[in-house]
């Protein structure tokens, strides 16, 4: 079935064009002349993925439709029609909680574009809240995208087997929750975890191992090792590509025979712990390197999962955020931001992520504190976020919507000007041009005079 489109515009002969253009490129199109009409067929339940709305309007306005639409149906996308002049209104209501806005005159191309992706960010809502029902979604993750779908459906093949299982992934991907997914999911005993660059080598064979009474200084009491612990269970080796030489043919044992041998020990006892190793590191490099034996490798190589980092899933950043500004909303934040402005949002998806979803998390806490009203506003993000994000996505959106360069230009020097106050020998510090051709950029863009400033 098509996507229905509610189309809101009072010029007749624009609002036909449109709907024929919409229809043409497959989708179902209801129109209205006023918001009004528009907010009362929303209202009795009908069916609607997405609403395009002019601005200005006689009756019911814009901005009025955007708020009304915000609170009956949150989860509706909402694209802006606006004229050239009316810009900086159609932004307000992008921090408002528009999707997103054209600027008349607009193309063909530019429409269907924004329309797709506007649906796209929609269906994967829909999406996520629909396989989180089914339970196809893990506890405890986000994600709707492509890459994270395939994740979930390896996931749950390598929950039902007990070969050793790779998970590889930048930092901050998630690497752990995978393996706990794993472990939840295939019905064993106790999850036990290591960090396997954490501890010295003497104190790590110890550690995972055991040792006897008296096998060395110190050693007042035998201990049971972490294979031992995790019997019948897991046993997580998070940053396996760190485990020292000198014990990776002691855990290449574990693995083949299913026996441990304690520290100082004469005899060899079986265990049946299920083992889940992770890297951020490329470990056939640190084969090849003979930083890790290649036997190893391949004994703990036989599943491999791969978690996507966070710029190779921008489509699940919205959700992500969403996610973490409401897990942390309750008695103790009573006041927490609701919602994410259009305009930060922006920023996010454009940003590259290094730190992947654990920075995510701590830049939406960060800017959660920060916010002075019940949404993050582009200024609470952390100033990386904000510089980097929002010249990736100014960027992203020109060359999408193929603007040209001058406009590009004049629409960057103007939000500069707007975000210094006015002030535009601060502007020109930052755009990096002298006063003097600022100056007469503006002028050319019709925006006052030299004495602007004084």
């Amino acid at each position: 079935m098509s996507e229905r489109v509610l189309l809101v515009e009072d010029d007749r002969d624009l609002r036909a064009f449109l709907a024929e253009e919409l229809e043409d490129a497959g989708y179902e199109v209801a129109s209205f002349p006023t918001a009004d009409a528009a907010l009362a067929e929303v209202v009795r339940g009908a069916a609607a993925d997405l609403v395009i709305t002019d601005l200005i309007m006689p009756g019911m306005r814009g901005h009025e439709l955007l708020a009304e639409l915000r609170a009956r149906r949150p989860e509706l996308n909402v694209v802006i029609i606006t004229a050239f002049g009316s810009i900086d209104s159609a932004i307000q209501m992008m921090r408002g909680g528009a999707y997103d806005y054209l600027a008349k005159p607009f193309g063909t191309e530019e429409l269907l574009l924004t329309v797709r992706r506007a649906l796209e960010e929609s269906r994967l809502r829909r999406e996520l809240a629909r396989r989180s029902q089914a339970g196809a979604v893990p506890p405890g993750f986000v994600g709707a995208s492509r890459p994270m779908r395939e994740l979930f459906d390896l996931l749950g093949r390598a929950a039902a087997s007990a070969l050793p299982v790779l998970v590889t992934g930048e930092t901050g991907t998630g690497k752990e929750l995978v393996a706990r997914a794993i472990h939840d999911a295939s019905g064993r005993d106790s999850f036990v975890a290591i960090n396997c660059a954490a501890l010295p080598e003497h104190l790590l064979e110890s550690e995972l191992f055991g040792h006897e009474k008296g096998a060395f200084t110190g050693a007042d009491r035998e201990k049971i090792g972490l294979f031992q612990a995790a019997n019948r269970g897991t046993l997580f080796l998070d940053e396996v590509g760190e485990l020292p030489l000198a014990l990776q043919p002691k855990l290449l044992r574990v693995l083949e025979s299913g026996e441990i041998r304690r520290v100082g020990a004469t005899r060899a006892q079986t265990v049946d712990a299920r083992v889940v190793a992770a890297t951020h590191r490329n470990l056939e490099t640190a084969v090849a390197e003979g930083r890790f034996r290649e036997d190893l490798y391949w004994r703990i190589n036989v599943l491999t999962l791969h978690v996507p980092s966070l710029r190779d899933r921008t489509a699940d950043i919205p959700l992500l955020a969403e996610h973490f500004l409401a897990r942390g909303r309750g008695a103790q934040e009573p006041s927490r931001p609701t919602r994410v402005s259009a305009e930060a949002m922006a920023i996010l998806v454009g940003y590259a992520w290094p730190g992947n979803v654990r920075e995510l998390r701590n830049a939406i806490d960060r800017a959660a504190v920060l916010a002075r009203s019940g949404e993050i506003r582009a200024e609470d993000l952390p100033p990386r976020v904000r510089a980097r994000g929002a010249v990736a996505a100014l960027v992203a959106s020109a060359a999408e919507r193929s603007v040209p360069l001058h406009e590009v230009e004049r629409a960057y020097i103007m939000e500069v000007v707007r975000r210094s106050g006015g002030k535009r020998g601060i502007a020109a510090n930052i755009l990096g041009m002298d006063r003097k051709t600022l100056y007469r950029r503006l002028q050319e863009y019709g925006e006052g005079d030299e004495e602007a400033d004084n």
